[in-house]
């Protein structure tokens, strides 16, 4: 992989590439990308752990939220993943319709997009008993949908992104990557060349602080635009991890969000294991919202995950009275409810949005009532 990115420095006009490209190459590139390669990345022997790794209870929580909308004939039982990884949710989702919605999983259709054709062999393994199923390597090829919902867990966190930095001289300037004297990999700031990063400081008013650096969602809008474009009418739920504009400007946050994860370990330096780690940012909730409002969706509901999975109705998967014996089925479902809202646990790092498109403000209003089941608020 290190030799791919000399090639692309070498070759290149003014001998650099930008960290989008960097990204590109080291997460997606066919024959050696992080998500390309044929090896575990989720879960104990992988490099991190998303909320369907506690069990089947994330998937079922979100299920039991989709037939709740098709019940009350918000949206057709038509249900679209991107990004399946190793196929635990779409396992967890459909395994609880089979069996607790039996009409509606008659009906069900369930488009699962990935382009890492590992994934999908895990995929089409584990959800080989559901023929309901079909698979894809991208949005592009799928159909138009009229009326469903599209959901994504961490789709928007692993687009390549550039990254600027506040210098002494209070000027912001683009952080590159090129090649030192020992044929290293290294970074390098050049001025700010591209007029769409100018414009997106400006429009969310990062004023600057020495050192300060910022990451640029230029993939986000592009990705936004063709997801929501593939839906006429219905709901998009996105989970990922980020900030809104405010956060952003916590003085521990001031070298940006740009990491590498390996082997569970957070890495700094992603200058290193190239191919073989993952990286990640936290991402624009704001950016996300207003490319929302760009294309007349409604950005309907937005709160942390813990907070989301209370409303959509977690508690109702705790078992009173269970068995005290840790190893018992009652027992470790519990722990699992238990792992999804407790503080300090994966919910605290999650956010969820959930926008709307072409809906009348009455489905509207019935959504927001279906998705208002906790309690304790």
């Amino acid at each position: 992989m290190k030799n791919l990115i000399l090639n692309e420095i070498n070759k290149s006009k003014d001998h650099f590439i930008t960290y989008e490209q960097f990204m590109e190459k080291v997460l997606y590139d066919p024959d050696k990308g992080y998500y390309q390669k044929d090896l575990e990345k989720i879960g104990r022997k992988g490099d991190f752990y998303t909320s369907s790794s506690i069990g089947s209870i994330y998937g079922e929580v979100i299920a039991a939220t989709f037939c709740r909308f098709v019940k009350q004939k918000l949206i057709d039982p038509l249900f679209v993943e991107i990004g399946g990884g190793n196929g635990q949710f779409a396992s967890s989702f459909l395994a609880y319709c089979e069996k607790n919605e039996t009409a509606i999983f008659k009906d069900l259709i369930y488009h699962i997009i990935d382009e890492s054709k590992y994934h999908q062999s895990l995929q089409k393994e584990k959800l080989k008993n559901f023929s309901n199923v079909q698979f894809f390597r991208n949005l592009i090829k799928i159909e138009k949908i009229n009326n469903g919902m599209i959901f994504s867990n961490e789709l928007f966190d692993a687009l390549p992104v550039r990254v600027v930095e506040f210098n002494d001289e209070s000027q912001w300037q683009e952080v590159i990557i090129t090649i030192d004297e020992q044929n290293n990999l290294k970074e390098r700031l050049i001025d700010i060349l591209d007029d769409d990063i100018h414009k997106f400081l400006i429009q969310n008013k990062f004023q600057g602080k020495n050192g300060q650096r910022v990451e640029i969602p230029v993939s986000m809008g592009k990705v936004f635009d063709l997801l929501q474009s593939k839906l006429d009418q219905g709901i998009i739920l996105t989970v990922d991890y980020g900030f809104t504009r405010e956060e952003w400007d916590a003085p521990h946050r001031i070298k940006g969000s740009l990491r590498g994860y390996y082997k569970h370990e957070m890495k700094s330096n992603i200058l290193e294991n190239l191919g073989d780690m993952d990286l990640t940012t936290h991402i624009h909730w704001d950016e996300l919202k207003r490319l929302g409002m760009e294309s007349k969706l409604e950005n309907l509901y937005f709160s942390n995950q813990r907070n989301a999975l209370l409303d959509f109705g977690v508690l109702n998967w705790l078992i009173p009275h269970a068995q005290s014996n840790p190893f018992s089925i009652e027992y470790k479902q519990n722990r699992a409810v238990q792992s999804l809202i407790m503080p300090g646990g994966i919910s605290d790092s999650f956010q969820m949005l959930l926008q709307t498109k072409g809906m009348t403000e009455e489905q509207q209003i019935k959504i927001k009532e279906l998705i208002s089941l906790n309690e304790f608020k």
